[in-house]
């Protein structure tokens, strides 16, 4: 087990790779793809990638066509599926749309043009954040938030103080940084981004 945990941090993609061990971190991977797959779907339509009669009929016809409805009827599905069992399960049909669907965002999204025209952008920025935030800490793990600092300064130095002790005691500030960029939501990065990164800009 501890060397699964390992290889999570060492290689690249191996957390897709590896069975959920709980009911609890189960719960927790069909959250995610809950709460993702549907959301995606919505935002790339507001940005043009697709429209939402481009979804194939065969997979809103069980799942629904839009965010609130895929939410709504996998929840309802896994909740019924799963009762009184030791494990988590969806039906059959609502499975397969499921993976359909998964494949379907997969090449109509994720691997569009527009999905990836910031890819370098991101990336760099990624890298601008991280040691900004780095300098701005320089090596504290408890920051006192006193004096005239920007919302930037105040969201970094509240996260890593509501942090346990322990934690912060055994945890490398790198670490603790990439935990607080991980952490961000797209917006809040963005955010981040056109604050502390000098022309910075999405085409």
């Amino acid at each position: 087990m501890l060397q699964e945990v390992e290889k999570v941090f060492t290689e690249k993609g191996y957390s897709k790779k590896i069975k959920t061990m709980t009911l609890e971190a189960s719960t927790v991977r069909l959250s995610d793809i809950i709460a993702y797959i549907g959301r995606d779907i919505e935002d790339a339509i507001i940005v043009g990638v697709i429209e939402r009669e481009d979804i194939p009929e065969e997979i809103t016809k069980i799942l629904g066509k839009t965010n609130r409805e895929i939410v709504n009827t996998l929840i309802m599905d896994v909740i019924v599926n799963s009762l009184d069992k030791p494990y988590l399960e969806f039906s059959k049909k609502v499975f397969k749309s499921l993976i359909k669907l998964k494949e379907w965002n997969y090449e109509k999204i994720y691997a569009s043009k527009e999905a990836v025209k910031n890819l370098d952008i991101i990336e760099n920025a990624f890298y601008e954040l991280y040691n900004l935030y780095i300098n701005k800490v320089n090596g504290r793990k408890s920051i006192e938030l006193e004096g005239s600092i920007s919302y930037s300064e105040k969201c970094l130095y509240e996260f890593i103080n509501s942090r346990s002790n322990e934690y912060k005691e055994k945890t490398d500030i790198k670490r603790i940084i990439i935990d607080y960029i991980s952490g961000q939501t797209d917006k809040f990065f963005i955010k981040e981004c056109e604050a502390n990164i000098k022309n910075f800009k999405l085409q």
